[in-house]
């Protein structure tokens, strides 16, 4: 999948790639899709891509990344629908059977960025753990899913919040840079009204021997994506 993308803003990275191969996995994506915070389009775009029953209805808070996302549809000819929306603020009667998203999770505390884009596309200032939750959860069908990653010592504040909106914990798949290294991504599946135990699937190391893993690579090629830079004049 060719994706273009700003060559001094935000970049996808691999986050989102195993966000992607996590929620693949699962073989129930069907129905409509919402995919908040779209960046490029690429997780939205990549589900389309193996999942062509579904309806793809992708959101930014930034007006140039809906543009890149249109874009990115037309160059891969896949169908989708981006709009320009703060997900803080999205209302909407439409109810949806998938929620995914790769939200901003840097702490305030790190060192911020002078750029605009990458601010935005970073910072959790700009969209905090509570609000995309509850907005999310506002917005499923009543046995709806939600798919996302987040940093995971944030995993007490996830299942807290879980708990008041009563939305349930299905899966989780923690991924460490190597086996020796503390998790310091999370990969979440939550669904309303479910009674399903959670299942903590076995662990995802992305490097091994000093390169990637047989498994990153794995995910990776399955991904297939080749970036490119998008022209902002055109």
């Amino acid at each position: 999948m060719r994706l273009a993308q700003l060559k001094n803003g935000y970049r996808y990275n691999s986050d989102t790639l195993v966000l992607y191969d996590f929620i693949s996995s699962f073989q129930g994506l069907k129905h409509k899709v919402l995919d908040v915070g779209c960046g490029c389009g690429i997780l939205g775009l990549l589900l389309k891509r193996d999942f062509p029953k579904i309806y793809l209805f992708g959101i930014d808070l930034q007006d140039i990344n809906t543009k890149i996302s249109i874009h990115n549809a037309r160059l891969n000819t896949l169908e989708a629908n981006f709009q320009t929306i703060d997900f803080r603020k999205f209302k909407s009667d439409e109810r949806f059977e998938n929620i995914v998203l790769n939200p901003p999770f840097y702490s305030e505390g790190a060192l911020e960025s002078t750029s605009e884009h990458l601010n935005l596309s970073r910072y959790a200032k700009h969209l905090k753990l509570d609000e995309f939750l509850s907005v999310a959860n506002s917005h499923l069908t009543p046995n709806g899913t939600l798919y996302f990653c987040y940093e995971s010592r944030a995993i007490d504040e996830i299942f807290i919040k879980f708990h008041t909106l009563k939305l349930k914990p299905t899966a989780l798949k923690f991924v460490h840079s190597t086996n020796n290294e503390p998790s310091k991504l999370v990969l979440v599946k939550a669904q309303k009204n479910s009674h399903s135990k959670c299942t903590v699937l076995p662990p995802l190391f992305m490097q091994e021997n000093g390169k990637h893993s047989k498994k990153a690579e794995e995910i990776f090629k399955r991904a297939n994506t080749l970036s490119e830079d998008y022209d902002v004049k055109g």
